[in-house]
């Protein structure tokens, strides 16, 4: 765009002016408001401090109503002109790509913080797994059959396996993350009985709760839901729930108890309620992981569960329309809510 030119005099009187440099001060909000329709001829017989007072101050940059930019110089040409030059510029569009290389930049930092984070965490929850299984064959593969008796190869190799399930599951459930930021997953929301979907969850993660020796109590939840219905997309609210009630098991440890209960929560709402003391990570790092998406650190290598589990879960559940909240009590306690709306 071509530039604006004045030259003026000490008391604003203009010696020579184009149209673009008055279009300029329109548009960049300078010219005093019953004066914005007034033609160049006009503006041009009068001061152009009384036209537009804001450039007494010799303003070097001004940014427009609508988002224009603008440029001002100021040169002394007494000595040719006999007063100030003036050279107005519309930089709109260089603000703006300015901008959008900021931004751009801005958010490669955030996608490099990210990246750092994830690299981070799969580091800690593929690599600590991997070198269980490598230290155990090294050990199995540097000895022979005298020195290590079938009874502590028979651990060792149960040792291999576990880590290797639990490198498998974090694998796993990790890519489904991914998808669901993808939004690979889709979800059908219909009307479904609440009690059948949770006890078949409870279910399916009988084996967990063996193995980590953990009591569920669902007596009281149970009893409250009775038959009531809520809307969901089964299949991905089991998933959920099933992998919310195995990973918060593996979090108790062993001895623990994982306590289930109900309540109305609204005219249209059904709240299942987890509650559970925390033995093994800490309860802040559960909180972060519901919340923001972060895995759950220093999770047992049993297999059973994943760094990812809490996260996932909290995934599935909103993608199906169940809110999730989570609460300490007290310093080692933690309450998980979920909200079902029974609304058809």
């Amino acid at each position: 765009m071509a530039c604006g030119v004045a030259s003026v005099r000490a008391d604003g009187s203009v010696i020579t002016s184009n149209e673009v440099f008055y279009d300029m001060l329109r548009r960049a909000g300078l010219l005093k408001l019953e004066f914005v329709s007034s033609k160049r001829e006009h503006l041009a017989a009068l001061s152009l401090y009384d036209i537009s007072p804001k450039l007494r101050d010799c303003p070097k940059q001004v940014a427009g109503l609508t988002g224009c930019a603008f440029e001002l110089q100021y040169i002394d040409v007494q000595d040719r002109l006999g007063g100030t030059l003036i050279l107005m510029n519309d930089v709109t569009s260089r603000r703006r790509n300015e901008q959008a290389m900021h931004d751009v930049l801005a958010q490669k930092e955030v996608m490099e913080q990210a990246r750092t984070t994830f690299v981070s965490q799969v580091a800690h929850h593929f690599r600590t797994p991997l070198n269980v299984i490598l230290g155990y064959v090294d050990i199995l593969a540097a000895g022979d059959g005298n020195e290590i008796d079938a009874s502590t190869r028979t651990s060792y190799l149960g040792f291999i396996r576990e880590s290797a399930k639990a490198l498998l599951l974090n694998m796993n459930e990790m890519m489904e993350i991914i998808r669901l930021q993808r939004n690979e997953q889709s979800v059908e929301l219909e009307v479904r009985e609440l009690r059948t979907l949770i006890s078949g969850a409870i279910d399916e993660i009988q084996a967990v709760l063996v193995a980590e020796d953990v009591e569920l109590d669902s007596a009281a939840m149970l009893e409250v839901i009775g038959h009531s219905c809520v809307r969901m997309d089964a299949r991905v609210a089991r998933r959920a729930i099933a992998s919310l009630l195995r990973t918060s098991a593996v979090l108790g440890g062993p001895g623990s108890q994982l306590k289930l209960g109900a309540r109305m929560s609204e005219p249209d709402a059904l709240s299942v309620i987890v509650e559970f003391e925390v033995g093994r990570t800490d309860v802040q790092s559960i909180l972060d992981s519901i919340e923001s998406g972060e895995p759950v650190k220093e999770i047992s290598l049993t297999g059973n569960a994943s760094g990812y589990g809490m996260a996932l879960a909290a995934m599935l559940l909103r993608l199906c329309e169940i809110k999730i909240a989570a609460a300490a009590v007290g310093e080692r306690g933690i309450c998980i809510e979920l909200t079902f709306s029974t609304s058809k």
